[in-house]
């Protein structure tokens, strides 16, 4: 709350406190000028305060036109920050008082991108108590998936799903919290060398965001509202069980599911007294649990990887414009699914799974299966103390080698990654068309005849889905957003 208040009490400041300095400057060239033509007064004379002598009252002066040139100084690098920040505002409040999406470009003087984004944000309002096609309400689906997120400060993580508890609360986030990140964030990365501009990052941050965290908000705000739209049973395949099944009906590779135990007893070996033992009904037979066989690494994606590493799935996203016709849009710009960003998620050693990974760009994923630069975000899941020290933010492709092997996974091959890309193409098209964004997992598992091609198989699909800081086609994203967000608020 009061970072909040002290950014606008320092915007204000910047403004006020130039024209303190002048005045301060002034009365020490007057002080100086009464004190050098002032004679001494005589003995016994009472008075309050005795005038400056002159030496004093001209270093006050010199004090004050440097304090007043410093203070303007402050104020002419932050005044695009506030010129910004109004204008950030100014949209947010345009689209709270029925302002309409198709007008929004120009009347607030923003991009396509940066309107879809905004009228994306201010939704959320209302979207908070809408239903949600996997949970109950969307406020409850942000409860749940923010909770493990934090911001990062560098100190200590605080979950992001304090900011939902609330509409009072995602208010002040989002009139308050969030400029306040990007002014933090913005001078961080331009004292670190990550930006040449603080301002510029700033301005992106709030109106344009390209950072992971807001554009995965973004995707999930689509999601929701074309579904809240659509009420297309394509948004069940969120359910992994359905999914499997619509795959298996539709002959696209899966991860094979086991009909047999019908039900699977676990128990720990120490733990007594019923504590230590898990009965899993096996789903295929009335149950609630997917019983499969781990799934290996090929030899190829070993290679890439330290010992002990879990299965590393590639993250490929995909756009369709097929909920555009049931949204009554007049007319589909893309007639098939698109892809979107592809990355590889490169397993630390002794995981369980790659949810602890580095992600690995792979550029241009439909047409080369060369691997580029990789990021993390691991700062991002460090709650509470976790965030001593981590960085507050970071460079897209800032790691070149992975930690644990020191190998540089720049420029190597991970064979099969545009197959992997052109069958999520495919996927999307056959399984969800009236889906806008989908992001599949993708495991590179060894050829069961003994070929060097890895066989693919698809492990699941995230409809509220990130680009895991992956290279975006912004173009054809842009575009999408622009598409379906107009079509919503004609709805």
């Amino acid at each position: 709350m009061w970072s909040g208040l002290a950014a606008i009490a320092a915007a204000a400041a910047a403004m006020l406190l130039p024209s303190l300095g002048l005045l301060l400057a002034g009365a020490g060239v007057l002080s100086a000028l009464l004190g050098l033509g002032t004679a001494a007064p005589a003995q016994g004379t009472a008075y309050s305060l005795p005038p400056p002598k002159g030496s004093a009252a001209i270093g006050l002066a010199v004090a004050g036109v440097i304090a007043s040139g410093l203070l303007l100084g402050c104020f002419l690098a932050c005044l695009p920050m506030i010129c910004t920040l109004f204008q950030y505002w100014r949209a947010l409040f345009f689209f709270w008082f029925g302002g309409r999406y198709s007008e929004a470009g120009a009347r607030l003087g923003l991009e396509r991108y940066a309107c879809a984004h905004l009228y994306s944000l201010a939704s959320v309002l209302w979207l908070m108590k809408q239903p949600h096609y996997r949970t109950g309400t969307f406020q409850d689906d942000m409860l749940t998936n923010l909770r493990n997120v934090v911001l990062p400060t560098g100190i200590y993580g605080v979950p992001l799903s304090l900011w939902a508890r609330t509409r009072v609360h995602t208010i002040f986030a989002i009139l308050f919290v969030l400029p306040t990140a990007a002014f933090v964030g913005g001078w961080y990365r331009k004292w670190h060398g990550l930006d040449t501009s603080a301002s510029k990052c700033f301005r992106r941050s709030l109106l344009a965001p390209t950072d992971w965290f807001q554009l995965w908000r973004l995707n999930c705000r689509l999601a929701s509202m074309t579904a809240l739209a659509t009420k297309s049973a394509d948004f069940e395949l969120e359910d992994k069980w359905k999914f499997i099944k619509s795959c298996m009906d539709k002959k696209i590779p899966v991860t094979p599911v086991m009909d047999q135990p019908v039900t699977l007893v676990a128990k720990d070996v120490l733990e007594e007294g019923g504590m230590g033992i898990h009965v899993l009904q096996n789903v295929l037979h009335g149950g609630r649990w997917i019983l499969q066989e781990k799934l290996s690494n090929c030899d190829a994606v070993k290679q890439l990887l330290p010992e002990k590493a879990p299965l590393s799935t590639m993250r490929v996203l995909t756009g369709s414009m097929g909920a555009l016709k049931d949204l009554g849009s007049p007319c589909v710009r893309r007639p098939k699914a698109f892809c979107l960003a592809t990355v590889w998620r490169a397993g630390r050693q002794g995981a369980s799974t790659d949810h602890s990974c580095i992600m690995v760009n792979v550029p241009n994923g439909l047409s080369s299966e060369t691997l580029g630069r990789a990021s993390s975000s691991a700062h991002w899941y460090a709650r509470g103390w976790k965030s001593l020290g981590m960085p507050v933010s970071t460079k897209d492709g800032s790691i070149s080698a992975h930690p644990d092997t020191h190998m540089v996974l720049e420029g190597k091959v991970l064979p099969g990654a545009s197959r992997a890309a052109a069958l999520c193409e495919k996927a999307h098209d056959e399984l969800m068309p009236g889906v806008p964004l989908a992001g599949w997992d993708v495991a590179f598992c060894p050829n069961p005849n003994g070929g060097d091609e890895p066989e693919l198989v698809l492990l699941e699909a995230n409809l509220s889905c990130n680009f895991f800081r992956g290279d975006v086609e912004w173009t054809a994203y842009t575009e999408l957003l622009d598409a379906h967000f107009l079509a919503i608020d004609a709805w």
